[in-house]
């Protein structure tokens, strides 16, 4: 078996709690289950923030491995923000992204990560840089 390559050096991590009932598996993808908790992801629909670095059951501390290039403090928008969700611009600050529509129930959305904290218009939440990602139709 070959070693699996890694290189850590810009990776950006954060110590999350295992949520109760739930895992982390090392080299899984894990999601938010609440602003400081975290679970294995189940299936293709889960929105991932990154890779556990090492395994854990509830109530156990572990690393995760950050997908993106940072997180940084962005305004929410009139819309709302929601944690887990990706994010979207409106006229006044970030919101949560509409559900895509492979068949063109919604026309091009650009992303530019994934919330890391819920707010209201007007307060400052993290925001996990992704990159812009353009779902068009």
């Amino acid at each position: 078996m070959a070693t699996a390559l890694r290189l850590t050096d810009f990776l950006v991590r954060k110590a999350y709690v295992v949520a109760s009932g739930d895992t982390a598996t090392k080299g899984e993808a894990v999601l938010l289950d609440s602003d400081t908790t975290i679970d294995d992801c189940d299936g293709v629909s889960d929105l991932a923030i990154g890779v556990a670095l090492e395994a854990g059951v509830a109530g156990d501390v572990v690393e995760v491995g950050l997908f993106g290039w940072g997180i940084v403090p962005v305004i929410v928008g009139t819309n709302g923000a929601t944690r887990g969700m990706k994010a979207q611009l409106e006229g006044d600050g970030f919101t949560d992204a509409g559900t895509h529509d492979s068949d063109g129930g919604v026309a091009n959305q650009s992303t530019y990560g994934i919330f890391l904290q819920s707010g209201t218009a007007g307060q400052f939440v993290g925001l996990l840089l992704a990159g812009a990602g353009n779902r068009g139709t």
